[in-house]
């Protein structure tokens, strides 16, 4: 894996930690994350208007690939939202990010993508790592509180299941692309999954509900935008430089910085565990560049 390529996948990893973190400090989060898509929606406009004559050479399977990655990761959000609802922190987040155990798989079988001994324990590695991170001993499934948290993890493991096959279907959109495309095609994929979020946002809550969400944190929505915008523009460029499989575990990277944050601003405990589990996931990254 090139240089550039970890370069744009890191730098998508921090900006996708950047819009999570607006989420978390939201109250209503799914109306939150509905006018955020609206937000990255007006960033990306301007550029896809300005590439609009490029539009029309977009080849046709790039456009049915995007609508498939937009459906996909819609679903990926609405199970991840389903989870939190009862679900804890210490189940729900590592479960939600198990897509690099999937994605080898699809990249395989449908994308014809070959991983080398060393990727295939790099993967497993940083996939690990990303799931001790988050561990809580005190907080891990019993006998006694087991029953409850069947739900939540079901619908966390459905949505890292979700993600996987969006990443599978948005690999094989980015692919068919020259460079200029690129940004019609995000502003595509943002506008289906808009589209798709604004049916459960607009279903479940009052008109009074969702404009009340843009009056009281404008800057905070605007700036999860930006980081949304981020986030996956640079990452569309670092997989059209490097196997999907190497990407979408390499931006787990986001966790390590993720922990430490968390132990900083919220307080969170379990340093020496998850300082371990940091080590593990940069041998995992480690073995990527092999």
């Amino acid at each position: 894996m090139s240089l550039q390529a970890v370069f744009f996948i890191i730098l998508s990893a921090l900006f996708h930690m950047g819009w999570n973190l607006c989420v978390k400090n939201s109250p209503q989060k799914q109306i939150f994350i509905w006018w955020m898509f609206a937000a990255t929606l007006g960033i990306f406009l301007p550029l896809a208007l300005y590439h609009l004559p490029l539009l029309k050479t977009m080849p046709l399977p790039s456009v049915f690939a995007c609508l498939g990655a937009s459906l996909m990761y819609s679903f990926y959000q609405l199970c991840t939202g389903k989870a939190y609802q009862k679900g804890e922190l210490s189940v729900v987040y590592p479960l939600t990010n198990l897509t690099p155990l999937f994605v080898p798989i699809w990249a395989s079988w449908f994308l014809g993508e070959y991983l080398s001994l060393y990727g295939i324990a790099g993967i497993f590695l940083t996939t690990f790592g990303a799931i001790l991170l988050q561990w809580n001993p005190t907080n891990a499934l019993s006998s006694e509180n087991g029953q409850k948290n069947k739900k939540p993890v079901f619908w966390a493991i459905s949505a890292s299941l979700f993600a996987s096959i969006g990443s599978v279907f948005d690999k094989a959109g980015v692919d068919r692309l020259s460079g200029p495309l690129i940004y019609p095609y995000i502003t595509l994929m943002v506008f289906f999954m808009f589209c798709f979020l604004s049916v459960v946002a607009w279903k479940k809550s009052s008109t009074a509900n969702i404009l009340t969400g843009i009056k009281k944190f404008p800057g905070q929505i605007f700036l999860g935008g930006i980081f949304l915008a981020g986030s996956v523009l640079f990452f569309r460029y670092g997989m059209k430089v490097c196997p999907i499989s190497y990407a979408v575990a390499l931006r787990k990277a986001s966790m390590v910085l993720g922990v430490w944050l968390g132990a900083i601003l919220y307080k969170e405990t379990q340093v020496a565990l998850r300082t371990v589990a940091s080590i593990i996931i940069v041998i995992g990254i480690l073995l990527l560049k092999i």
